[in-house]
């Protein structure tokens, strides 16, 4: 296992992320059940919310897609959970790898380079994306992580490409406008505590420069609380695509109604957003062994940054997620 200091942005260097988090080790059977993997990309646009992810645990698999409509308030989702051999491939490489999920007329796809030109595929019941996000211009953050007790994990983290392309929802065909439609990706390889619990925090707009009002930068964040939670953090703020820290994040909600709105801030006081939902997915499955419950809800954020070198931004109808989730895995 090769150890990393630091987090590093721009194109990832290494063979794949095996070298970084120990997993897999030949000829141990227990990485079966330590060894996740996910990779996830979500779309903001004034039309609609999308987001697709190809799951792997080891001992199990999923692949699910959904897309809610923001005129309509239509929310189609698909959500298939399987044994992961012949249905899934997930490639150790988060810019490079291809990650895929198959099953009887359904197909989730995520292939291409993080780095240029990275495409989305989703051919299912009632919901479909042709998908195409550029990389060109912006710096991804690669995060690997100390989760103590000898697990590590790895994330790669964009908020902020442009996306370009099609999704279609029912018989309705949504075209995305790349002036304002924004990706949301999060590729994530490690071992992980039994239980664990965290919020997140994610989203992409243009913004008010309160300093240059001429100007109008592209802002993406990436926020959590949690699960990396020790020296280093995956807390990120894009302007521009140009990557910088955030400090910890707190987050003020109320668990039982979801759909009020949500406060989101840095301890620092760099980041105080309001977030407002528009739209919903939720589960609560609980298998005893294996258990997921999740809240997250889409919407729009509002409210003021404060960059590292002064600048003052104002968000106003920026797309996003944010998401609460317990995992017993």
């Amino acid at each position: 296992m090769m150890k990393l200091d630091s987090p590093w942005s721009g194109p990832f260097n290494l063979e794949n992320t095996s070298i970084i988090t120990g997993l897999p080790l030949a000829g141990r059977f227990r990485n079966l059940f330590r060894e996740k993997r996910w990779c996830y990309a979500g779309i903001v646009s004034p039309d609609i919310f999308f987001g697709a992810a190809v799951v792997h645990l080891g001992y199990a698999a999923s692949g699910f897609c959904f897309a809610f409509d923001r005129e309509t308030g239509k929310m189609e989702e698909f959500t298939k959970v399987c044994l992961p051999t012949g249905r899934i491939r997930y490639d150790r490489h988060p810019e490079t790898g291809i990650c895929r999920y198959t099953g009887r007329n359904a197909r989730i796809e995520f292939s291409g380079n993080l780095t240029a030109y990275k495409q989305i595929r989703a051919d299912l019941p009632g919901l479909g994306a042709d998908i195409e996000f550029s990389g060109s211009g912006f710096a991804p953050m690669h995060f690997p992580m100390d989760m103590g007790g000898g697990k590590t994990a790895f994330t790669t983290k964009a908020a902020g490409p442009a996306a370009s392309g099609s999704i279609r929802l029912g018989s309705k065909t949504i075209h995305l406008d790349p002036e304002t439609s924004f990706t949301l990706y999060d590729w994530t390889h490690g071992a992980y505590h039994r239980q664990t619990f965290w919020n997140w925090a994610c989203g992409a707009g243009r913004a008010k420069d309160n300093t240059d009002p001429s100007a109008a930068p592209m802002v993406g964040f990436n926020f959590s609380r949690g699960v990396y939670e020790g020296d280093r953090l995956e807390n990120t703020l894009w302007i521009d695509g140009i990557p910088e820290p955030v400090g910890r994040m707190d987050y003020a909600y109320d668990a039982a109604n979801p759909m009020a709105p949500w406060q989101v801030s840095s301890e620092d006081g760099r980041i105080d957003l309001k977030f407002h939902p528009e739209g919903i997915r939720r589960a609560d499955d609980n298998f005893f062994l294996l258990a997921s419950r999740f809240i997250q809800p889409c919407g729009r954020f509002d409210g003021d940054i404060r960059t590292l070198s002064g600048r003052h931004l104002t968000l106003e109808n920026a797309g996003g997620v944010v998401e609460e989730h317990y995992a017993k895995w």
